[in-house]
């Protein structure tokens, strides 16, 4: 996700994830989250030998989180895993992540309430944060591309409930954007014990929900790839 947009969220969502403090260390969401993630998409594909940049793919309606929108429901199920304390500001930043995410949706040029693009941002969230380094706009929309297909292929979840679907949408691009958003906070004000737990955080979302080792993984111009 390219810099410049990021930046647009930096003073809003700072602001809610420092008011969290210490709880920043437990970033990860809930493992069903990832798990049901990691179910969905599968083993990544190996590395080709001569990797080409894949297009968007048109979206059928079975990738669409066609349920009502409960965003705050779905924030608040996240900051459930933060101290009592905490929950209130990671609610409150999941919701301007989700947000945020939704305007960043529209310039990329994609579209609305897809899930495929939601599995892409967490993805892409937490390998930024644990890489330390941005997905350029074209790898993230062969990324986009990669997790649409996969999911359009998938039984469980074209079967799943338009609620599920719903909740799955919201919740993978709240924790993949603020992830990528919180990255480039720590990029202003260094904090090292801060930036291990996070990037501890970012391993363990990305393990959990790719079923590899971060280390194996890679986002390319054809997508997730392992090497």
């Amino acid at each position: 996700m390219a810099r410049c947009r990021i930046r647009l969220a930096l003073a809003t969502l700072a602001a809610l994830a420092c008011a969290a403090g210490a709880a920043t260390a437990q970033v990860a969401p809930s493992l069903s989250l990832a798990e049901q993630m990691h179910a969905m998409i599968g083993k990544p594909p190996a590395a080709a030998a001569a990797p080409t940049p894949a297009p968007v793919l048109a979206t059928g309606g079975v990738l669409l989180a066609s349920g009502a929108a409960q965003v705050h429901q779905s924030a608040t199920e996240l900051a459930q895993r933060f101290p009592p304390a905490h929950r209130a500001a990671m609610t409150k930043a999941f919701e301007e992540s989700f947000a945020f995410w939704q305007k960043l949706q529209t310039q990329l040029g994609l579209p609305p309430d897809d899930v495929g693009a939601a599995t892409a941002a967490f993805i892409a969230g937490n390998y930024a944060a644990f890489m330390q380094q941005q997905v350029p706009d074209d790898h993230f929309k062969a990324l986009v591309a990669q997790m649409q297909a996969t999911l359009a292929r998938n039984a469980a979840f074209v079967q799943s409930s338009p609620a599920a679907k719903r909740a799955m949408y919201e919740q993978l691009a709240m924790v993949g954007t603020f992830m990528a958003v919180y990255r480039e906070q720590l990029k202003q004000k260094p904090n090292a014990a801060e930036e291990v737990n996070f990037r501890n955080a970012a391993k363990a979302n990305l393990e959990a929900g790719v079923g590899l080792a971060v280390e194996r993984i890679q986002i390319s111009r054809q997508g997730l790839v392992v090497r």
